[in-house]
């Protein structure tokens, strides 16, 4: 059918099809091939509530007390609607934005979570450096496994955060907050 206002229909030349042509070389590493198959958090989980000991799954994905802080954050996301527009230039994104009066560069960052090391053997370095490296605020528990200042010297230009629990010794709750501020954390 050809004629005015209408489309004419044919097969693709073979040299049209070679990009859509070209075949990903299998993932060996089956480290990799695991995490890459995962597209959400839920699917994270389900991966390593197979592979990891269940006293250390059971911490990390639980929450305190009846967990309506859990559910509330779960529903909060629940709630976002991303409303699609088509026919934009989305060639520049700019995802950054100010959290507590400073810069990230998306509009989260990581929280505390005490005793990390039982899910990561690096523990908060990992997650500081990769906070850092992604341009985002990282918390340090008051129960991390990682000292103050080993977080300053992995994410020495990053947005370093510490979440402090009053000690009933208020010499402690004292020095660590000055450590922290020595330390050039935020808050």
């Amino acid at each position: 059918m050809t004629g005015r206002g209408s489309i004419t229909r044919q097969f693709p030349k073979p040299v049209e099809l070679l990009e859509l042509m070209q075949f990903k070389r299998p993932e060996l590493d089956l480290k990799k091939r695991r995490l890459g198959s995962a597209l959400s958090i839920e699917d994270l989980a389900r991966i390593a509530r197979r592979r990891t000991p269940k006293a250390a799954f059971d911490y990390t994905e639980g929450a305190a007390e009846g967990e309506l802080s859990l559910a509330r954050a779960r529903q909060a996301f629940q709630d976002v609607e991303f409303h699609p527009s088509v026919l934009r230039d989305v060639s520049v994104v700019d995802t950054s934005c100010e959290i507590w009066g400073g810069p990230s560069a998306l509009p989260f960052g990581i929280a505390p979570t005490g005793f990390t090391r039982l899910m990561q053997t690096e523990g908060e370095v990992a997650g500081a450096g990769a906070a850092g490296a992604a341009g985002i605020p990282f918390t340090l528990s008051t129960l991390g496994t990682t000292s103050i200042e080993e977080v300053k010297a992995v994410n020495p230009e990053g947005r370093n955060w510490f979440q402090l629990y009053v000690m009933r010794q208020r010499e402690i709750s004292y020095g660590l907050v000055e450590r922290a501020a020595a330390a050039g954390f935020d808050t």
